[in-house]
């Protein structure tokens, strides 16, 4: 690790212990919008809503190689990383198999292996109204269990802990300013973008996120809506980053009629000169050399395309 490499790591770890994080979480979950002031020349990538397991193998396997030569500092999930489809109240295509601790542990082996791929510093997990599926579910059906707390930690059952996280991991939860998930947690990077779930759903690509911009008058990121767009007034910027989804998939049966504007995509971030710089990375399918199909994005100059590897 170089000079620079180091500095930013330092920068990233002080950013951390002056938070609101109290030195006995260990900055494993946080309540809220967590501020954070990275230092110079941080690099980050942001991943959109995957519901895992639910989520575009074939693109996926593009976007870890991207990951492993874009070498970012920090990773952050926008928000419904997981599906958490087995707690939803919406019917099930028959014969559909679904298991909420099968979604959890290979939603936990892919951060993993993201995290480790690419030598990250440090990786956020905000969590959006599908992780929110767990606490809906015990606060509905059963709250007896939803009050209880887990003898080791003295935490009720979340979503960081079902997943088998702990204070020794470099990840951080952020959770809505009474714990839950949904809408109300996220981060701000160096006082200047706000990135969380989303609030708004507008009919069009962008009016979400711009609409949130407006609202809070500070540039805005976030996903929900599964669509890519952005927009500028002045210095405010407003990103929706796409998704990350298999729409063929038997738990997104709801999306291709209802949604035929959701955008595959992701984005990266670099701070200068203390602002936070944003690149969308849009998803579109280009033909291979033998002619076929395939979602690819195009970053620095080099080609990604799905693939079955």
């Amino acid at each position: 690790m170089n000079s620079t490499e180091l500095k930013i790591r330092d920068g990233i770890k002080r950013a951390m212990s002056v938070s609101k994080l109290r030195p006995q979480d260990s900055f494993l979950s946080y309540a809220g919008i967590l501020p954070l002031d990275l230092p110079e020349g941080t690099r980050g990538l942001i991943l959109p809503d995957a519901h895992i397991p639910a989520h575009h193998r074939r693109l996926f396997w593009a976007v870890m190689q991207f990951a492993t030569d874009f070498k970012p500092h920090v990773n952050i999930s926008i928000g419904d990383w997981s599906d958490i489809f087995g707690l939803t109240r919406h019917p099930k295509p028959l014969r559909t198999i679904n298991s909420p601790q099968k979604e959890l542990d290979e939603s936990k082996r892919i951060w993993d292996e993201l995290m480790y791929d690419t030598n990250a510093l440090w990786g956020y997990i905000v969590l959006g109204n599908h992780e929110d599926r767990i606490y809906r579910f015990l606060q509905e059906f059963c709250p007896q269990i939803g009050g209880m707390v887990m003898p080791h930690n003295r935490e009720p059952l979340n979503f960081h802990s079902l997943m088998g996280f702990t204070p020794e991991d470099n990840t951080t939860f952020l959770y809505g300013v009474d714990e839950r998930g949904g809408f109300e947690g996220g981060l701000v990077l160096n006082n200047d973008l706000n990135l969380h779930h989303g609030t708004f759903v507008r009919p069009n690509p962008g009016a979400s996120a711009q609409a949130d911009m407006f609202r809070w008058q500070w540039s805005v990121g976030h996903g929900h809506t599964h669509r890519m767009g952005m927009s500028a007034v002045g210095k405010l910027r407003s990103y929706e980053f796409g998704h990350l989804v298999d729409r063929d998939h038997a738990y997104m049966s709801y999306a291709k009629k209802e949604f035929p504007n959701w955008a595959p995509g992701f984005a990266t971030f670099r701070v200068h000169n203390g602002m936070v710089h944003v690149q969308p990375v849009p998803v579109m399918p280009l033909a291979d050399e033998n002619g076929h199909l395939r979602l690819s994005f195009v970053y620095d100059g080099k080609l990604y395309q799905e693939s079955d590897r």
